[in-house]
């Protein structure tokens, strides 16, 4: 008599490992970002996650329209004909959303997508409950600082001018506050001195963060969120209003290693010091390095001078050197916009 063979056949137990691996490890995800940012192209290579539906958030600010001859030739000739989110994902068969807000519109787009997750990474405004409670397993955004500290939606400035040492990047769950939800994930980051936000955000996002959010998403099922204190201890981590820029620096007292850390990790966007002239307008200086030295009497702090060739930034304790290049496409679009 045959013994009855107390295990699965193999292609049975193959089956059911499949199913329950599969059912773990793939996500129908949407993202919610600003053009193609560091999350897009990692969570969409990832075997286990599978985005099913991109939504562009708008800025917070919109440049004003230039003639739409300006912008044609201009287009034409640098090659700028769309969004680089939209491009990816037509070029990627994925459904596109253009949000300027939380709409009702939106909302119903979500559920036809009908996602497991909403990921969300760089957002000029808040998301609304009708939308973020929409997936069955939430939505959850990658923050780059360590909550509860820097609730806002610039963290990384405010880090920068209080020359914090330790930064970090947190996954959280989305609700009805700024940045208030529970924290799924978070991991501390050592912050050099003098680092340029780049290369800062290439390892804050895009080596740990990333990795963060692969690691909640696939275990979103699994993960024990933590709540966050009601009240954080830092202050709201708020964007600068335009008339700060000229004077959020303290020329007269402050260090010239904090000016200097400052004005590197802001090198993009911040307009503390007078922007470049002549040929050069249009472009931003690049911060070099900064020597200890004893300045001249004559000398204004915060502005620029030139001395043998290089141009420098006077301080208190020293000189901060900057330069930049001529920029043809800012060029291009000045004569464009005078001549045309």
């Amino acid at each position: 008599m045959c013994r009855k063979n107390k295990y699965l056949p193999v292609p049975r137990l193959y089956l059911l490992w499949r199913i329950r691996t599969n059912y773990k490890r793939v996500k129908n995800i949407i993202i919610i970002t600003q053009g193609l940012s560091r999350i897009v192209k990692p969570l969409f290579e990832h075997d286990g996650i599978k985005i099913i539906g991109i939504i562009e958030c708008a800025p917070r600010v919109i440049a004003k329209p230039s003639s739409s001859l300006v912008i044609s030739t201009y287009r034409k000739i640098f090659g700028f004909t769309e969004s680089d989110l939209l491009a990816f994902s037509k070029n990627n068969d994925i459904p596109y959303f253009y949000m300027n807000n939380s709409s009702n519109e939106l909302a119903e787009w979500v559920k036809r997508i009908n996602p497991d997750l909403i990921v969300v990474y760089v957002m000029s405004q808040l998301l609304k409950e009708n939308i973020f409670s929409l997936p069955r397993f939430g939505t959850i955004n990658l923050h780059p600082s360590l909550l509860p500290n820097y609730r806002g939606p610039n963290p990384c400035f405010w880090s920068y001018y209080n020359m914090d040492k330790i930064g970090g990047v947190t996954v959280h769950f989305l609700d009805r506050g700024e940045d208030t939800g529970d924290i799924l994930l978070q991991e501390e980051y050592k912050i050099p001195i003098g680092i340029k936000s780049p290369d800062r955000f290439d390892t804050l996002i895009s080596k740990i963060g990333v990795r963060l959010l692969i690691k909640a998403i696939e275990n979103i099922e699994s993960i024990l969120p933590t709540k966050q204190p009601p009240v954080s201890p830092t202050l709201r981590a708020r964007n600068l209003k335009l008339a700060e820029h000229k004077t959020i620096i303290d020329w007269h007292n402050w260090p010239i290693e904090r000016i200097w850390h400052v004005l590197r990790g802001t090198e993009l966007w911040l307009n503390a010091i007078s922007e470049p002239k002549g040929i050069y307008a249009g472009t931003r200086w690049n911060i070099g390095e900064y020597q200890k030295i004893e300045i001249q009497d004559n000398w204004d702090l915060g502005k620029i001078y030139k001395k043998r060739g290089k141009y420098f930034i006077a301080c208190m304790e020293g000189v901060i050197y900057i330069d930049t290049k001529v920029n043809l496409k800012a060029l291009f679009s000045r004569f464009l916009n005078k001549y045309l």
